[in-house]
């Protein structure tokens, strides 16, 4: 007698969705550990960059395979957010070149009539940046805690090879999705 194996393959559009919204479970449950590490090793001034720290779990529609973006939040998802003072990360993590800074008023007209200051101290009206170096902190993160990252979609992903779909069965793939 010959030894024959049969496997049955659903390839039906709600099996392939439910495939997706599992993957996509996984991205998150790994976007939650990557996102709470980076937020306690960044340092803290104000707490505005740290605010800023965001994963998205999204799913191409085109080739329908999930992803997952680490990184940070605009000035407007900040200004939504309700930070009035926006830190711009991208100098954090990629550095800057020495470069002067004025204030608008001074900028479009040559005249100001008021000086540019932090919480404590006035600078004046134009001001010489030294520059900043680049921190890599985003990146650095990831690539150090990529296990941690790993293990947290390996143990979401269970849930998928253990899954049955029934017949009929209607999936919602959500929206694109924020974690924290």
């Amino acid at each position: 007698m010959n030894n024959t194996e049969i496997k049955f393959v659903d390839t039906s559009k709600e099996c392939i969705q439910m495939m997706k919204k599992l993957s996509k479970q996984g991205l998150k449950a790994s976007g939650k550990v990557i996102t709470k590490t980076l937020k306690e090793k960044i340092p803290v001034r104000t707490g505005g960059l740290r605010k800023s720290i965001v994963a998205w779990a999204k799913i191409d529609y085109k080739t329908g395979i999930p992803y997952m973006e680490v990184g940070y939040r605009s000035k407007q998802q900040m200004k939504k957010r309700g930070v009035k003072f926006f830190v711009n990360p991208w100098w954090f993590e990629f550095g800057t070149k020495p470069h002067e800074i004025m204030t608008n008023e001074m900028e479009k007209t040559g005249k100001s009539s008021y000086e540019l200051h932090d919480h404590q101290r006035k600078y004046g009206v134009v001001v010489q940046h030294p520059g900043m170096t680049n921190k890599n902190f985003l990146r650095n993160t990831v690539m150090e805690n990529i296990e941690e990252i790993q293990n947290a979609q390996v143990e979401a992903f269970k849930e998928l090879s253990d899954m049955m779909i029934q017949e009929g069965a209607n999936i919602d793939l959500g929206e694109d999705e924020e974690i924290e």
